[in-house]
């Protein structure tokens, strides 16, 4: 895969993309409709929402002149996804449409890349402790939360095995009532020893119990770093 851009700024990447500029390798255009610029990450990636094929998809799009890393981190992104999360696609992460690619080989041009995502909602807070009185459409108060959380112990699990790396409010979208993670550029793979001690990792065998004081890290409380952070933020229990 690849794509045909050449010394893109902000301006000339939403109009590239606009008119269709990814390809394939059989030259046959990916023609994004509808492109609006979102943001920039810190990561100097740009988001960019659109329609593919009459679908809302995100596009994630950087250039080697931003970061040396922003392209690797990229790549690594699609691999996470393709590699691990593919049981979660359209469930409980985005579909990944396709990792583009423009590796250039003159002097006066930038290697490029973006990745195309299915679009799958906003945040559902601003900050992760507002999950305990959020409430998505018919469900009611904390099951929002709680699948959260369900979400959070599977991708910690054998059959997943990652660990996010950055779980935060704005990486929980709301997606037609369901939770859903995006922004696995710093994911990596993971043997969870919460998951271990457990067994079986659910809120019923989590030593850490809702409403109780969380203890230190340890196989009293919670055998993760990131699991424990995470309950730590969403005051499931008590500082």
């Amino acid at each position: 895969m690849s794509l045909s851009l050449k010394d893109p700024d902000a301006t000339e990447i939403h109009r590239l993309l606009r008119i269709g500029a990814v390809k394939d390798d059989a030259d046959d255009r990916v023609t994004l409709a509808d492109v609006t610029f979102l943001k920039k990450t810190e990561h100097d990636h740009y988001i960019f929402k659109a329609k593919l094929s009459g679908q809302d998809v995100v596009v994630k799009f950087t250039y080697e002149d931003d970061d040396e890393l922003a392209i690797p981190r990229l790549q690594h992104e699609s691999e996470i996804y393709v590699d691990y999360l593919k049981p979660l696609w359209g469930v409980h992460v985005p579909i990944l449409y396709g990792f583009y690619l423009y590796e250039s080989s003159n002097f006066d041009e930038l290697s490029c890349a973006c990745i195309v995502l299915q679009y799958c909602g906003e945040p559902a807070v601003s900050d992760l402790s507002q999950l305990n009185d959020y409430c998505s459409n018919e469900y009611g108060i904390k099951q929002f939360r709680n699948d959260t959380m369900d979400l959070v112990f599977r991708l910690h699990s054998p059959e997943i095995g990652l660990d996010h790396d950055a779980l935060n409010a704005s990486h929980v979208l709301d997606f037609e009532g369901n939770p859903f993670l995006i922004d696995f550029g710093g994911t990596e793979p993971h043997e969870c020893f919460a998951w271990k001690r457990a067994g079986q990792l659910t809120r019923e065998t989590l030593a850490a119990k809702e409403g109780e004081v969380l203890g230190p890290l340890s196989s009293k409380s919670v055998l993760c770093y990131e699991l424990w952070n995470f309950l730590e933020s969403t005051e499931y229990c008590l500082p």
